[in-house]
Order: structure tokens, then sequence, then C-alpha cells
């Protein structure tokens, strides 16, 4: 499978998964090209965002600091 490479194919990935996203719905037929597009470019994505901005688990004080500001 293909990968993103950079920084500038992320962005025109990204904005091509918005195209995408406004010309599709939840009617649109599960075999249509551009639905598979989509789930193509998205695994891209996810692949690329797992690598380049990855999403640390907080840690114990995090987590009470958020929790105790959504109580507020």
């Amino acid at each position: 499978m293909a990968q993103i490479k950079d920084e500038k194919q992320y962005r025109a990935v990204m904005a091509r998964i918005d195209e995408l996203f406004f010309e599709t719905d939840e009617n649109t037929p599960s075999g249509d090209p551009r639905l598979q597009e989509l789930d193509v470019l998205s695994a891209l994505v996810e692949e690329y965002e797992q690598e380049h901005y990855p999403i640390e688990t907080p840690s114990l004080s995090e987590t009470m600091k958020a929790r105790l500001s959504e109580n507020q």
C-alpha cells in the first residue's frame, strides 16, 4: 500500500478527504468509487498520524486536573 511521505502530501490527502466527505453521505452505495477512495485515503492518513502525531496516554495527574476542571 502507498504511504504519505511528507506534510505536503498529508495536506493534499486531507483536502481530498474533505471533498469526498461532502460528495458522499449515508445514502451513497457502498460500491461507489468515491467511498472506496475515501476508505483508502483515511487509512493512509491514520497511519501517517499515528507516526507523526501520536496521542499519548495522559498521566494520572493530567487526568485528575481535566476531571476537576470539567466539574467546575
